[in-house]
């Protein structure tokens, strides 16, 4: 059985993926990929550069010498103080049994008259730097959560949550995508809990993933460089992603930003083979993609920029939340025939999400189809009893 501790005054985060300038860079703040190889490529269009990954994190490319361990960041993302043991103190002292620790300390951090935390999607701070702030996103509610839940004795752990895919339907070349991380709390009694600082509605969510300990902390480390990539702070900024990078490299985010990075600096033969090494990861990294399309097409190699380009809208039409997504778009517009034929699209593509069901039958019920809107309505229930 899942519990859910939500606290909705909060809206979701939504910069997980950001557009930073005209030629549609890309920052993937908290993204989590399947790592599949890219071995689709044909050979013409794979890396054939002389650059290796290692050359691409020792700094004598991006700061003219050689990183030195001591150069590079390090932060205790869960260290408890003793202002923070007080307040746990204060506000849980009293509490015995798992469930009811996790239900005081989630509203106890929120609640005004208490630690009174603010939700700030820009910021990410470690356990002890939101307790001081009183605010940060997601992550840094999950650090502070999790820190002060590990003190209480309560089983936790990081997930993130999955979220329904965004695409900017005025130029389908861009792709944005959200991620949310939060805390689940193990219980007895086959129990979980989760802990959120935001509501993520039915519609919106499609998985959860565990998170461990390395990966959270390389997110960490990855959100601190796009913050300061965004001030344009290159020098902390690749220092960061080095550090992240350095804690788990399987995260393809941190790869394309580097690759970002390499660019505005002017690199372009590192970004290229930044981005190719997000792709060794994750064949089908939107982002990096997109990046290499506009890389090439800056360099005048139109060919491999198509190429490149093509693969994303490939990519993005075999994907039925794209079409749900551009559904509901159109559905907003009142392009109703429009929106059909992507719920149709998506329903082709994914025919036991009752989400898709449940949308063509709003379509329909807008229509004044009742009888169609009540039978597609049986569908999506149908499927959901089978699911459940």
């Amino acid at each position: 059985m899942i519990l859910e501790l939500i606290f909705p005054r909060f809206g979701l985060e939504n910069n997980v993926a950001v557009i930073v300038n005209v030629l549609k860079f890309f920052l993937t703040f908290l993204m989590l990929s399947t790592l599949t190889a890219c071995t689709g490529l044909p050979e013409n269009y794979k890396y054939s550069g002389g650059i290796s990954r290692s050359q691409l994190i020792d700094g004598v490319s991006f700061l003219g010498k050689t990183v030195d361990k001591k150069d590079l960041p390090s932060a205790d993302i869960m260290m408890i103080t003793p202002e923070m043991e007080a307040f746990l103190e204060l506000n849980t002292g009293r509490v015995n049994m798992p469930y009811q620790k996790a239900m005081a300390l989630g509203n106890s951090l929120v609640d005004e008259n208490k630690l009174g935390l603010i939700y700030e999607p820009g910021v990410t701070y470690t356990a002890s730097q939101t307790f001081e702030n009183r605010q940060g996103n997601c992550l840094a509610f999950s650090f502070l959560y999790s820190t002060l839940a590990r003190k209480l004795g309560l089983d936790v752990n990081f997930q993130e949550v999955n979220v329904l895919p965004e695409w900017d339907l005025s130029d389908d070349e861009i792709y944005v995508e959200n991620r949310h991380v939060n805390v689940r709390v193990k219980l007895p009694g086959n129990t979980d809990l989760v802990v959120d600082i935001s509501r993520i509605g039915e519609e919106r969510e499609l998985s959860h993933t565990i998170l461990d300990e390395n990966m959270v902390l390389a997110l960490y480390y990855g959100n601190i460089a796009a913050e300061y990539l965004l001030k344009k702070n290159y020098k902390q900024s690749f220092l960061y992603i080095v550090k992240g990078i350095k804690t788990d490299s399987n995260v393809p985010s941190l790869w394309v930003n580097l690759g970002v990075l390499y660019r505005r600096a002017g690199n372009i033969e590192f970004a290229e083979k930044a981005y190719f090494t997000a792709l060794d990861m994750d064949g089908k990294n939107q982002a990096a993609l997109n990046n290499l399309a506009h890389l090439y097409k800056e360099t005048g190699d139109h060919v491999r920029a198509d190429y490149f380009l093509s693969l994303v809208k490939s990519y993005q039409n075999m994907n039925p939340y794209f079409h749900y997504v551009n559904a509901e778009k159109a559905l907003k517009m009142e392009n109703f025939d429009e929106a059909m034929l992507h719920i149709d699209d998506a329903i082709d593509k994914k025919s036991d999400d009752p989400r898709f069901y449940r949308f063509k039958s709003k379509i329909y019920k807008l229509l004044g189809q009742e009888d169609k809107a009540i039978k597609t309505m049986e569908i999506a229930d149908e499927i959901s009893r089978n699911q459940a």
